[in-house]
């Protein structure tokens, strides 16, 4: 088997973002300002001026800023109650329990991969505290502003999983901002990347504040070991910055390119059998993950395989698995709650999507992708 022409996944760094990148590393290193300087001072502020928040605090993960976030809006609710969908990663459920609340999973919409108030009334308790939503692949759910709404009604916070969102926005408003507070991960993967990194976006400056206290050990003045929280190592460092600095500059020449490509994808797909995409005319999206809902019957891992063989490696699901399936959690959430979560879970494939693609690259995933439907040996739909 051939290493496959079209890839999921390729960090996108010009020569002169290197250049730029370098020459702060030597700043650094020459300096030995190496851990929340000048650097991680500007990415904040730039990332703010970004979306739109008044504030954004770096951390070291995006998986700390969900967990310093959720350590902040707690306060004296620890031990309350967090919703969360089903279909997340990990850490949008081991960040609450790592804060010390308790999470109950939540169902969602089969047309947004989200939970819609529907489903948050039907997992609401008396316990609830708050809400974490997620923008899974980038799109920020429709549903989001009644979500806000019903959050307020009820007297619960919302805090937005905002991993794969940088630069989604819905009726212009940016990601990160509906809620509470915004969690960003720049992981290597990401949209855009500091290679290991996070950023917590918020309008509440004393939300910001706490979340400033439990990254940097619970110390309220950084440099003096006088801690007044139970407060983590969750620093970003300069060097880091640096290179998420160069990223965010390019974010909105990043989305242009994504968003061209999963409009081919979606004017490819008009009509292939054996398929549905999410949300194919929802705009402007990060465009994270272009998630494509296979019919009953196709059989994924061997279209996996047959489109890999074709040239093409298909990118991680948004998730293989429920919450409730990862041994982790055995025994916490109660299995087969959500049925909704589970099927999509189980049905769906993520085409490559990233900015050194070419329109070419996308014909070769559709005309695999078709190829490897075609000799599915089950009895699909016919074309639309």
């Amino acid at each position: 088997m051939t290493d496959p022409q079209v890839v999921p996944v390729k960090p996108d760094f010009s020569a002169e973002d290197i250049a730029e990148v370098l020459a702060a590393v030597r700043t650094g290193l020459e300096t030995g300002q190496l851990t929340q300087g000048a650097q991680v001072e500007a990415f904040e502020r730039e990332m703010a001026a970004y979306t739109g928040a008044r504030h954004a605090v770096a951390v070291a993960s995006g998986t700390a800023a969900l967990v310093c976030g959720l350590r902040a809006l707690a306060g004296e609710t620890a031990g309350g109650e967090v919703l969360v969908p089903a279909n997340s990663f990990y850490s949008t459920a081991a960040a609450p329990l790592l804060a010390g609340l308790r999470v109950r999973l939540t169902d969602v919409d089969a047309a947004t991969l989200a939970p819609g108030v529907r489903e948050l009334e039907q997992a609401v308790t008396d316990a609830t505290t708050g809400v974490l939503i997620v923008h899974m692949g980038g799109i920020v759910t429709p549903d989001l502003e009644d979500i806000a709404d019903w959050c307020a009604r009820r007297g619960l916070w919302l805090f937005e999983d905002c991993a794969h969102a940088h630069g989604s926005r819905l009726g212009g408003r940016h990601a990160g901002t509906f809620g509470a507070a915004g969690a960003f991960s720049f992981f290597a993967t990401k949209v855009i990347t500091s290679a290991e990194g996070g950023m917590v976006t918020t309008d509440d400056d004393g939300l910001a504040r706490l979340v400033r206290l439990y990254r940097n050990l619970g110390k309220p003045e950084p440099w003096r070991s006088i801690h007044t929280v139970l407060g983590e190592n969750a620093r970003m460092s300069e060097l880091h910055a640096a290179v998420g600095r160069t990223q965010l500059r390019r974010l909105d020449e990043f989305l242009a390119v994504r968003d061209r490509l999963a409009r081919r994808y979606t004017d490819g797909l008009a009509g292939m059998r054996g398929v549905r995409p999410l949300l194919p005319g929802h705009s402007p999206a990060s465009w994270y993950k272009y998630v494509v809902v296979l019919d009953p019957g196709v059989d994924r891992q061997r279209l996996r395989e047959r489109m890999r063989n074709a040239g093409v490696q298909l990118g991680g699901e948004i998730y293989e698995m429920p919450l409730d399936a990862q041994p982790v959690f055995e025994g916490r959430f109660p299995p087969g709650e959500h049925p909704v979560a589970a099927d999509l879970c189980a049905r769906h494939i993520c085409l490559p999507l990233h900015t050194r693609m070419s329109d070419d690259d996308t014909d070769t995933v559709l005309r695999a992708l078709d190829k490897a439907l075609a000799e599915e040996d089950v009895t699909l739909p016919p074309r639309h």
